[in-house]
């Protein structure tokens, strides 16, 4: 009896049958004995095998967890945190290096962006800088700050067709500058430049907002005063002259005198503003002829 129901108990364990259990009479005699052992020995095994069953579950889980923790860094997410269960065993170590792994990539990344921003933040400056420069240039003598001559002509028709349109008075101006080949011979180019922008500065500080100033080449500039008749336009030039004539322009202790003959008239429709000009610019050499530093008008 004892010999057939050890066969029958050691079968089911060889069966994978943790389940079964041998019956005791708990007489604590060979048959009971026998059935103890055996009995022992299967809760040892189902014990051992619900704690591998148990790790199994443990170990898809984690890679599953590991693997979708993977997918969203490798989308861009490094917010993404294994978690933990601090046990310190092999797995809560694997969360422990991935998540460290996870922060520091992040950081790297973040960092780079950082970098990447500031790098197109400083182009789009250096890029807005240069257009800005272009702009000017296109508009601006680099040298006095004043319209140049194509910018000027542009500016000066539309004026000049909005004064013809509600027929008001417009002055033309024509200015140059006195012996300025001598000042370049005598002093050198860097004086000459210097005086060019002091004469520029001395006309503005006359002038009014809404007038154009143009430098209209070499030493010659052109004024176009809105709402100005010719008379109060020379009014105004004579102040102009008076005030580049006080300017204290030196080379070392030498001063260089500076002076300017200006031709003053009026536009006077339909002429275009170029006739007005070479009607400004004669009256600027009979200024010259005349003795130069001082003002010329015709109505």
């Amino acid at each position: 009896m004892l010999t057939s129901l050890l066969v029958e108990g050691m079968n089911r364990l060889c069966q994978g049958d943790f389940t079964y259990r041998m019956p005791r009479n708990m007489q604590r005699d060979t048959e009971d004995t026998a059935a103890f052992l055996v009995n022992a020995i299967a809760e040892e095994l189902e014990r051992i095998l619900r704690s591998v069953r148990h790790q199994e579950l443990q170990l898809t889980a984690s890679i599953e967890e590991f693997s979708q923790a993977f997918t969203r860094v490798a989308s861009g997410d490094f917010s993404v945190q294994v978690k933990r269960d601090f046990s310190g065993d092999s797995n809560d170590v694997l969360a422990f290096l991935v998540n460290q792994t996870v922060l520091e990539l992040g950081a790297l990344v973040n960092a780079r962006q950082r970098q990447a921003e500031e790098e197109r933040d400083h182009l789009e400056h250096l890029i807005q800088e240069r257009t800005t420069e272009l702009r000017l240039l296109a508009t601006k003598d680099p040298l006095t700050g004043l319209l140049n001559r194509r910018h000027f002509f542009k500016l000066a028709e539309e004026e000049c067709a909005r004064c013809r349109r509600y027929d008001r008075p417009i002055a033309v101006v024509m200015l140059d500058l006195d012996h300025f080949k001598k000042i370049n011979d005598n002093h050198g180019h860097a004086i000459g430049d210097e005086a060019l922008r002091l004469t520029a500065a001395a006309m503005r500080k006359e002038l009014r907002q809404q007038d154009l100033i143009c430098r209209y080449g070499g030493e010659e500039f052109v004024v176009l005063m809105p709402e100005t008749d010719a008379q109060k336009g020379y009014e105004v030039q004579e102040r102009i002259r008076a005030g580049i004539a006080q300017i204290d322009l030196r080379d070392g202790d030498k001063g260089v005198p500076l002076r300017v003959s200006i031709g003053v008239t009026q536009c006077h429709p339909p002429e275009s503003v170029e006739q007005a000009i070479d009607r400004a610019d004669a009256n600027m050499y009979l200024a010259k002829s005349a003795g130069r530093n001082r003002v010329i008008m015709t109505p």
